[in-house]
């Protein structure tokens, strides 16, 4: 063994290859390390970043430990030296001891020369003094350690054993393939299993690179732990390596002792026997012998259906392409979910998440068999008589990309049959082939002539498999990445199958993007066509040549024909190129990514002073607004009453700052009581305009101002552009520009970066007298008088807030008048598109009559009663417990999926297609979150437009936190408090995961600027657990006084957190007070779980119960850093639950055989208890209201 340990360790290290690995490793963790960043508190180079960025250089090394540990008895068969090694006295144990270890060795130096890279760029990136990168710690070598052993070494191992077993029993490369592509697909499921809550533990076991496990146990840490903790050699993680470790172990084993050297022999001399017992003499026949074009035809046709078939019929070509079936599956069935509910299999979902699903492993497919194309005869030794028959170059070359060409047809047409089928058997019928051919062959088709043609140039031109594929996967994701990351380029035309946005939509189809997508595509179809008509020139043909002959051979090849074809094809690529930048970058723009960055800071430079400076207030506003569909363009005048309420200053300045993000948006005219006005200063790149007033507006004076704006779209753009669509417009209230100026950067990294100053909160304090009288919305206006004349295409319907007046057409265009019959907020919409119209009624207390529709697209109808009933009990619960609402209407607006979310604005919520329209609630797991979200947005129509908070600090949580809360309570009304245990888990796992990605420190609730997870998740939960606590009365009786305070702006002031926070502390009895403060004014954890149960049957058939439960609370920092431990009692509630049981609603409910609350001391706490039925788990805060680090352990089976 140690003979062949020695020579192994001789060969490699002699070898250029494998520092060729040892740089590569290290040059890859060097960039990703060199170009890591931190938008938190959280060090660029903490321990936790570096164990981010060596996972996924251990998943990018599988190509090295393949290179190096899948060769070595492979190369003993290829070489044919295997024969002279086994004819020694050598054990078949020592050959492969040898061999391995060896081979294992070579592996570590490639990782030590990966963890060095690390080192390396880290060290550049707190060298560069990137502030907009993050802020840097000292170096520590023992953040390093850890992830070589746990990560790197382990996985090293693991992929090693696997592909040497491999080899050393089949003795094939592309077996090789399969493995690392299923080791890949193992990462990639339990990734996609994440997501969801009840299946995150199966993730633990499917990942064999370590990554997703380390995710599992850091998922709750803070900031702070982020910073200091180690990689955690404990729990699910350990469990995760030493399951994989073992596989390793495992494989190399069997390896071990199943490995002879008869087996290793065998199979290459049958195949001789097999080849010889196969040759029949036969009689020589007449061959006639043409070499014109005809035959020339000929010769490609049969190469290629070779070729073709060589691929088809390769057995691990089929292994692949079944996994690949299988994936696409997977990622239909557990992709096509929205909180763990299933959308219906529409057309365009399924041909998403099947050709998203096949995409990637496509690519891998077309990239292996580009290399094994190009070096099948080689490594079979049939190039010699094969290279030398009466065929042109030509023949030999393209008949091989017309096999992969023709794979990538098959692989195309495979993602419409996979849909069709997935459609027939979950029962839908409506196929739209229509839309299926589009998305696959003229969307992701030209993806994979592009691989093809880049695969197949560059392993001719490097002429070395492994070398071959590590470049090509370089150029495919590396280039990109150094794009991006280095130069800050979004440029389509300069990133490898670069394109334009775009998405597929049930209301607006593909839209204008197919017209885009299709221009780049063709342009990087011809740049990669120039590759293969330069790779024809440097074809191998016959025995190996140096580079150099290779060049003289090239300058040969470039006759005439190659001359010509080379020149249409760069002709028709340069005409495209032109065509495509002149849309990109003459019609529109490509800005950098951190353009925006820099614009928001000279901005900040130049207008700072105009921050808080008195301007005009809308009273009134009548808004016109035409859209025209087709052109995708807009024209609006807003018709403006305003008026000066800063009574100390007079203004003399009107500031407009345009907010419409079309950069062909124009500011067309300006009237001011009649009187054009004309810019005395215009800043066309940040879009700001200053006027002169002929006449100074004095305090409590009025004016009228008329604005008129324009905005059109010009070609294709590198933007989404989504305000203007065929059919879908959606526009808001920024097509109009703003009368004041405010700060856009909040980032302090960014901030620094550009030399200004240190942001520690984004808003003016709670005691801020002026920033109280304005509200955090808009605050060009307190409460207005509304109305919009809306125009769009003849057969599209027009939505803006308010009651509909009148509607009519006109020069085969329709029109719309809406006038809203209270006062609002400055904060309007407008949609338009062809909808169906879905329409219910809703009685208020008073037996006012309130119309309900949904605007929705002909296809999603089947969700509309669950749509209706959320805006019923929203309608009810908030009209009985708060104020009635004040108007006679409430719309639903269904728009296009280019983003996902609903926004309440007054009377009228639009809603994406993606969120409910075509979920499957009959299948649903848990609640239904159409009726949650409709909740949700139906109270905001009192919590943000009744009661608009005030612009401080912490004030938004009166909008969002109470409108969550009110969804609570209408879930708790439909489901029963037992039924959102899931909900409220959810809101839980959402909360502390997200702790660790906010930019700013964590701030209480009472303080929050930024942050869902602290407004919705938290702030939710809080009030939630408070009403529980109190009552659910008293709550809201507290909430009605509130709004009662101050809605419409009627003190004059808009509230504040701290005007809530006293509001509920004023009804909440004293001895529970506490709990008020610990969630509006500190970040508290609390650490609950069941130590011990046990449960015994009494002589009178009760039971008896004696379980014990540990309590502990922890207050925390801003950065997650402990204060201190309580040490006083808490009212937590503890159950006894007998077997979980389903309601009419089918969902899964607890069974409590007994509930209470309990003042718990600090520590552990033990109850006895009684109970007519058998429990089977004991629990602690069984409901998840209290926010619990760990709420898994907060239940307990009972034992005997």
């Amino acid at each position: 063994m140690k003979e062949i340990l020695n020579f192994e360790l001789q060969y490699r290290l002699g070898r250029p290859a494998t520092w060729i690995y040892f740089s590569l490793g290290a040059l890859i963790a060097a960039l990703l390390a060199a170009f890591e960043q931190s938008a938190t508190a959280e060090f660029v180079n903490s321990p936790n970043n570096i164990t981010g960025v060596l996972v996924p250089v251990s998943v990018i090394a599988i190509f090295f430990y393949a290179a190096i540990m899948g060769v070595p008895v492979y190369r003993d068969a290829e070489h044919k030296t295997a024969e002279t090694y086994f004819t020694f006295p050598i054990k078949p144990t020592s050959y492969i001891w040898g061999r391995f270890l060896g081979s294992y060795l070579i592996a570590s130096l490639v990782n030590v020369g990966i963890v060095f890279g690390a080192v390396i760029g880290f060290g550049i990136g707190a060298f560069l003094e990137r502030p907009d990168f993050g802020s840097y710690t000292a170096f520590h070598f023992s953040s390093y350690v850890l992830p070589f052993i746990f990560i790197l070494q382990i996985n090293a191992l693991l992929i090693g054993s696997l592909f040497f077993s491999l080899m050393a029993f089949f003795k094939k490369m592309p077996i090789i393939y399969l493995g690392g592509i299923v080791l890949f697909l193992l990462y990639s499921i339990s990734g996609e299993l994440l997501s969801n809550l009840d299946n995150q533990w199966l993730s633990i076991y499917l990942d064999p690179f370590g990554g997703r496990a380390f995710s599992l146990v850091k998922k709750y840490w803070s900031i702070n732990e982020l910073n200091t903790n180690s990689l955690p050699i404990y729990g699910k993680f350990l469990i995760n390596r030493m399951l994989w470790l073992s596989a390793g172990i495992v494989l190399f084993l069997i390896t071990l002792f199943r490995f002879n050297y008869q087996t290793f022999l065998k199979s290459a001399k049958q195949k001789k026997q097999k080849l010889s017992s196969a040759i029949v003499p036969k009689a020589v026949t007449n061959i006639s012998q043409y070499f014109n074009k005809k035959s020339e035809r000929q010769n490609l046709l049969s190469l290629s259906k070779i070729e073709t078939l060589s691929i088809l019929k390769d057995p691990v070509f089929l292994i692949l392409l079944i996994i690949g079936i299988i994936v696409a599956l997977f990622t239909v069935y557990k992709g096509n979910e929205t909180y763990g509910t299933p959308n219906l299999p529409l057309t365009r979902y399924v041909v998403m998440y099947i050709s998203g699903g096949l995409s990637l492993l496509s690519i891998i497919i077309l990239v292996i068999y580009s290399g094994e194309a190009v070096h099948r005869t080689r490594k079979n030794k049939t190039f010699v008589f094969y290279d030398a028959l009466p065929i042109s170059d030509g023949s030999l070359y393209f008949s091989k990309i017309i096999a992969l060409l023709s794979t990538a047809v098959l692989l195309t047409t495979i993602n419409i049959v996979i849909a069709v089928l997935y459609q027939t058997i979950n029962g839908y019928f409506t196929y739209e082939l229509g839309m299926q051919f589009v998305y696959n062959f003229v969307l992701i088709f030209p993806g994979f002539v592009m691989t093809v043609l880049l695969a197949f140039f560059i392993h001719v031109l490097v002429n070395n498999k492994f070398l071959g594929h590590f470049v090509v996967i370089a150029l495919y994701i590396g280039l990109p990445l150094l794009v991006t990351l280095a130069f800050k380029s979004t440029n389509p035309m300069l990133i490898f199958t670069g394109a334009t946005p775009f998405f597929i939509s049930d209301l607006n189809g593909f839209g204008h993007y197919l017209v885009g997508v299709s221009w780049l595509n063709l342009y990087w179809v011809l740049a990669t066509t120039i590759l293969m008509i330069v790779g024809k020139l440097f074809w191998t043909r016959g025995f190996h040549a140096s580079f150099k002959e290779r060049m003289v051979l090239a300058k040969k090849r470039f006759t005439a024909p190659t001359i010509m074809m080379f020149s249409v094809t760069l002709l028709l690529f340069v005409a495209v190129a032109g065509y495509s930048y002149y849309n990109l970058k003459v019609l529109n723009t490509i800005n950098s990514s951190t353009y925006g960055d820099k614009t928001g800071a000279d901005a900040e430079k130049k207008y700072t002073k105009y921050i808080g400076q008195a301007h005009p207030i809308v009273t009134d506003l009548k808004a016109y607004i035409d859209i025209y569909p087709e052109e995708r363009g807009v024209m609006a005048r807003g018709e403006y009453t305003i008026t000066n309420t800063d009574q100390t200053k007079v203004i003399d300045t009107l500031l407009l700052e345009m907010q419409y993000p079309n950069m062909h948006t124009k500011l067309k005219k300006v009237l001011y009581n009649g009187k054009e006005l004309l810019p005395v200063y215009s800043d066309s790149v940040y879009r700001l305009f200053l006027y002169k007033l002929p006449e100074a507006l004095l305090p409590s004076a009025t004016a009228k101002l008329i604005l008129e704006v324009s905005a059109e779209t010009k070609g294709f753009a590198n933007e989404m552009e989504t305000q203007v669509l065929h059919n879908g417009s959606f526009l808001n209230n920024q097509i109009f520009p703003r009368f004041h100026y405010d700060r856009s950067l909040v980032d302090n990294g960014v901030r620094r970066k550009h030399g200004l100053e240190k942001l520690d909160y984004l808003l003016p304090p709670r005691s801020d007298s002026a920033a109280i009288k304005k509200n955090l919305f808009n605050e060009d206006a307190d409460y207005i008088n509304f109305e919009a004349i809306v125009s769009t295409a003849a057969d599209q319907i027009a939505i803006a807030p308010g009651k509909l007046h009148r509607q009519w057409t006109e020069k085969d265009r329709a029109y719309y008048h809406y006038k809203l019959e209270s006062e609002t907020d400055l904060f309007f919409n407008v949609v338009s598109a062809s909808y169906d119209i879905e329409r219910a009624e809703w009685i208020a207390p008073s037996g006012k009559k309130v119309a309900i529709e949904i605007y929705h697209s002909p296809k999603h109808k089947k969700n509309l009663k669950h749509f209706i009933e959320g805006a019923k009990v929203a309608l009810q619960y908030c009209s009985e417990n708060f104020m009635e609402y004040p108007n006679s209407v409430l719309r639903i607006v269904e728009f296009p999926a280019h983003s996902v979310f609903a926004q309440s604005f007054a009377t009228t919520i639009p809603y994406s297609e993606d969120f409910g329209f075509a979920a499957d609630f009959d299948r649903a797991e848990d609640f239904n979150y159409a009726f949650r979200v409709t909740t949700h947005e139906v109270a905001h129509q009192w919590w943000g437009h009744l009661v608009t908070p005030s612009k401080t600090s912490g004030a938004n949580i009166i909008s969002e936190t109470l409108a969550e809360y009110t969804s609570l309570m209408t879930m708790k009304q439909k489901y029963g408090e037992n039924g959102i245990k899931n909900f409220l888990k959810y809101s839980l796992d959402d909360y502390l995961r997200s702790r660790s990605f906010s930019f700013k420190p964590e701030r209480t609730l009472l303080n929050v600027e930024t942050g869902q997870h602290i407004w919705y998740r938290k702030g939710s939960m809080i009030m939630y657990h408070l009403q529980d606590v109190i009552g659910e009365k008293r709550m809201n009786d507290a909430l009605k006084k509130f709004t009662d305070e101050f809605k419409y702006y009627r003190k004059g002031v808009y509230p504040t957190s701290q005007d809530l926070y006293t509001a509920i502390r004023t009804i909440t009895p004293d001895s529970l007070k506490y709990l008020v403060d610990d969630g509006f004014n500190e970040i508290v954890l609390y650490e609950n779980r069941v130590t011990s149960a046990k449960t015994e049957k009494l002589p009178n058939a009760f039971y008896e119960t004696t379980f014990t439960v540990d309590s502990k609370k922890i207050y925390y920092n801003d950065s997650g850093k402990e204060k201190y431990v309580d040490s006083t009692a808490n009212y937590i509630e503890i159950g006894l639950f007998g077997e979980d049981i389903k309601d009419t609603l089918d969902v899964t409910l607890k069974n409590p055989y007994y509930l209470e609350r309990k003042w718990l001391q600090p520590g552990e706490n033990t109850f006895v208890v009684k109970t007519k039925e058998k429990p089977l788990r004991a629990g602690i805060d069984p409901y998840n209201k209290l926010i619990d680090r760990d709420s898994e352990d907060n239940l307990q089976s009972i034992e005997e």
